[in-house]
C-alpha cells in the first residue's frame, strides 16, 4: 500500500462533492511515542443519497511531512460521544468502496441517526408534535443548526436556533455528559433552563414541551 494524502484527500471530495456535504474541515495532531501524525477530518451535514449524517469525523495516520498515509484504516465517529469504528483498506478504490458502503447504509449509531434525521426536517417535526397535542397557539417558522467546529469528541456539542411564530426565538444547546446522559439547555431571552435526559429517544417531546411551556405568548 502506498497512497498519498493528496490522492486521499481527492477521493474523499469526488466522494462528498457541494451538493452533498456543507462543509469539511481538517487538522493535524501529533501522536504521542511516535513521528507520524492524525489527519482528522470532519464533515458537517452530510446528504448521501436519501442518507442524512449531521456530523461525523474521519482520522488517518500520516508521516511526518505529511505525504503519504502509514497505516492502511481509518477510523470514523460512530456516534457521540468518542464512539468510533475502524475500518480496515488495501487500496484507494477499497477505500473509497468502503467508506461509501459507511454512508450508504447509514452505519452510524442511535444518537447521530436521532440529531440527523431532527436536522433533516426539524420545523415540520416539532410542528407535527404540536398538532399531535393540540397545541394551537404556538408553531416554529425555522430552526438554524449551527456549523460544528473541529473539536475534541468528548467536547461536542449541537446548537439550534429556533424561531418561533411570534417572532421570539430560542437558542438550544445540546451536549452529552460524562458518557451518560443528554444535557438540554435552553435559553429564551436572557433567562436559561436546563433538562437532562438518560437518551434522546424523546428528543421532540423534549423541544415541544420546553417550547409549550416556557415561551411567552
Amino acid at each position: 500500500m502506498d497512497i498519498s494524502v493528496g490522492d486521499l484527500v481527492n477521493e474523499i471530495i469526488n466522494i462528498f462533492d457541494s451538493t452533498k456535504v456543507r462543509s469539511v474541515d481538517s487538522v493535524y495532531e501529533k501522536i504521542d511515542g511516535s513521528s507520524d501524525l492524525k489527519l482528522i477530518i470532519s464533515l458537517n451535514k452530510v446528504m448521501f443519497d436519501n442518507i442524512n449524517v449531521f456530523y461525523t469525523k474521519l482520522i488517518f495516520t500520516t508521516n511526518e511531512s505529511k505525504g503519504r498515509i502509514t497505516r492502511n484504516n481509518f477510523t470514523y465517529l460512530f456516534d457521540v460521544n468518542c464512539e468510533y469504528i475502524r475500518i480496515d483498506f488495501s487500496t484507494l478504490e477499497d477505500f473509497s468502496n468502503k467508506l461509501n458502503n459507511v454512508f450508504k447504509n447509514n452505519k452510524f449509531g442511535d444518537d447521530i441517526k436521532t440529531i440527523s434525521k431532527f436536522v433533516k426536517s426539524p420545523s415540520t417535526l416539532i410542528n407535527t408534535w404540536f398538532e399531535e397535542n393540540k397545541i394551537t397557539d404556538i408553531s416554529v417558522t425555522n430552526v438554524d443548526d449551527k456549523k460544528i467546529e473541529l473539536m475534541p469528541c468528548n467536547s461536542l456539542y449541537f446548537n439550534f436556533k429556533i424561531d418561533i411564530s411570534n417572532n421570539q426565538s430560542v437558542d438550544l444547546k445540546l451536549t452529552k455528559v460524562n458518557n451518560k446522559e443528554y444535557l438540554f439547555k435552553f435559553k429564551i431571552f436572557e433567562e436559561e433552563y436546563d433538562e437532562k435526559q438518560a437518551n434522546l429517544n424523546n428528543l421532540i417531546e423534549i423541544i415541544g414541551d420546553n417550547l409549550k411551556n416556557k415561551i411567552k405568548m
